[in-house]
C-alpha cells in the first residue's frame, strides 16, 4: 500500500515514525515523494493507486496511540494460565496461543477510539472479541475450526450475557 522509496533523500522512513505522523505532515510527505521521489507509474502513498491520499484520508486511517501518562509501549504479560486458561479434557490447553484478556484489553485501549470497529479475521478463542464487548468498540471475528469456534461462541455469548446483567444492574437500575 505504501512506498517508503525516495530518490531524495535516501532515507528508508521505519513505519514507525511514520504511523503517527499528524495528517498535513504526511500529506506534505506524499506530495514531495511524488514529486521527488523515483518516477513509477503509481504514486507514492496511495490508498487506491490511482491518487496520492489527502490529509483527510490519513486522519482516517492513520493508527490511533491513546497514551496513558507513565506507560510505556513496552509490555510484559505472562502466559495465560490459572482459571483464565481454556482446557479440553486431556490436552493442556485447547489453544496454543491463547491471548491474555489483560493484554488484549490494553491494546484495545491504546489502538482504539469509541466508534472503531476492531476485525478478527484468525478469532481462535476470540479474545479480541471479548475485549471489545469489556471496552465497548465493535468487532467482527471470524474462525473457521469448529473446536475454537464452539468454544468462542461460548465464550463471547457468556461474556455479552455478564455486560447485559452489569449494563442493567449498574447502569439502569436492577436486573429483570
Amino acid at each position: 500500500m505504501w512506498r517508503q522509496e525516495c530518490s531524495y533523500p535516501q532515507v528508508f522512513y521505519p513505519v514507525s515514525s511514520m504511523v503517527l505522523s499528524p495528517p498535513d505532515k504526511m500529506e506534505e510527505l506524499a506530495r514531495y515523494a511524488n514529486k521527488h521521489g523515483r518516477k513509477t507509474d503509481k504514486p507514492y502513498f496511495s490508498l487506491d493507486g490511482k491518487t496520492c491520499f489527502s490529509a483527510s484520508q490519513w486522519a482516517r486511517i492513520r493508527p490511533k496511540c491513546n497514551h496513558v501518562h507513565g506507560v510505556t509501549n513496552v509490555w510484559r504479560e505472562p502466559a495465560v494460565r490459572g482459571r483464565e486458561r481454556i482446557r479440553r479434557k486431556g490436552l493442556k490447553s485447547l489453544h496454543a496461543n491463547q491471548k491474555s484478556l489483560t493484554l488484549m484489553e490494553r491494546i484495545t485501549n491504546t489502538s482504539t477510539e469509541v466508534g472503531d470497529v476492531i476485525w478478527e479475521p484468525f478469532g481462535g478463542l476470540c479474545s479480541d472479541t471479548v475485549t471489545a464487548l469489556r471496552t465497548g468498540i465493535s468487532c467482527y471475528a471470524d474462525e473457521v475450526l469448529p473446536d475454537y469456534f464452539d468454544v468462542a461462541t461460548a465464550r463471547i455469548n457468556r461474556e455479552h450475557r455478564e455486560r447485559s446483567i452489569y449494563e442493567r444492574t449498574y447502569n439502569f437500575g436492577s436486573p429483570g
